[in-house]
């Protein structure tokens, strides 16, 4: 078993939040693994034990759970091409966008045990170049990374930034339903994501709109995670120190684009495993039963319950 091994803290961490238990991790990725050797059409997937871990970790070390997130990661590589085909690093329409730093973890976090702190930064792309589509691709990729490489993001979980900052009505009448409930159904069934709270910033004209309809796929729990800041950065500050954010954002810890080129040059150093990756998909037609469909899953209203949160 190939698992990076966790600080005293985080470890303590996931003991009590998690359920995990190191005598029984390793029979639990064995459990994985046996489940899906016997899944027809889930032959392609042969992840990493870090890997899968992820997905013990993201569903408190329920086997069930875990199955059923790791069955609808490969499901919607299959049926939401947009987010999950054509992720080479090096492709034009992707380096633009790594370029312009539109998901950019932070590399600090505020003690061992802390979750990460993610900037999300709408506004810096144009809508009549790039619709949202290709961000929440990226924002993906990004994600996966932090998957195999951030113990604090597998365990303690994550925190977001939004910045609306330029956000105008060309981005905002991208944020359909149907792309809302395509996005949130990815957090909500396929990632291990642990999402501990939303930060929005300088908020534009229009916003209401949109924020309504993302409340619309949202549990209250998670609502109420949500704040919405504007340009009130001390308020934020109450909930995210300062001492890990870019100058940018009133903090110490470098700046936006040295974040932008760490991100960039990680991205693009995963470029042999995001094109292995492509291929590693579901393949319906082997699913024992009844295949699941792009119809099944987003063609009816309200075939997504709400997105609850622990």
């Amino acid at each position: 078993m190939t698992i990076r091994p966790l600080s005293a803290s985080l470890q303590k961490k996931a003991n009590e939040e998690l359920n995990e238990n190191s005598k029984r991790v390793e029979s639990d990725i064995t459990a994985l693994r046996s489940w899906l050797t016997k899944q027809p059409h889930l032959h392609l997937v042969q992840p990493s034990d870090q890997w899968l871990i992820a997905f013990l970790r993201g569903s408190k070390f329920s086997i069930e759970r875990s199955k059923e997130k790791l069955d609808m990661f490969y499901t919607l590589k299959t049926l939401v091409p947009e987010f999950f085909s054509n992720r080479d690093p090096l492709d034009t329409r992707i380096q633009e966008i790594l370029k312009l730093g539109v998901f950019l973890p932070l590399r600090n976090c505020e003690a061992e045990d802390s979750f990460r702190t993610s900037i999300i930064r709408i506004g810096v792309f144009n809508p009549s170049q790039y619709h949202l589509t290709d961000l929440i691709k990226v924002s993906f990729m990004v994600t996966e990374i932090l998957m195999l490489e951030d113990d604090n993001f597998t365990v303690a979980g994550e925190q977001v930034i939004i910045d609306m900052k330029d956000v105008g009505v060309g981005i905002l009448s991208q944020w359909t339903p149907a792309l809302a409930k395509k996005a949130i159904a990815c957090f909500e069934k396929a990632l291990p994501v642990r999402v501990r709270g939303n930060h929005i910033l300088n908020t534009p004209s229009g916003f209401e709109t949109a924020f309504t309809i993302l409340k619309a796929f949202l549990g209250e729990k998670l609502k109420k995670r949500i704040q919405v800041h504007n340009q009130n950065y001390e308020a934020m500050y109450k909930s995210i120190s300062q001492t890990v954010l870019p100058k940018e954002y009133g903090g110490d810890d470098g700046s936006v684009q040295e974040l932008t080129d760490h991100w960039k040059a990680k991205v693009e150093s995963y470029r042999d495993w995001f094109l292995r990756e492509e291929k590693v998909v579901s393949d319906e037609s082997k699913r024992p039963g009844k295949p699941k469909t792009s119809s099944e899953l987003f063609g009816v209203e309200g075939s997504f319950r709400k997105l609850e949160v622990d």
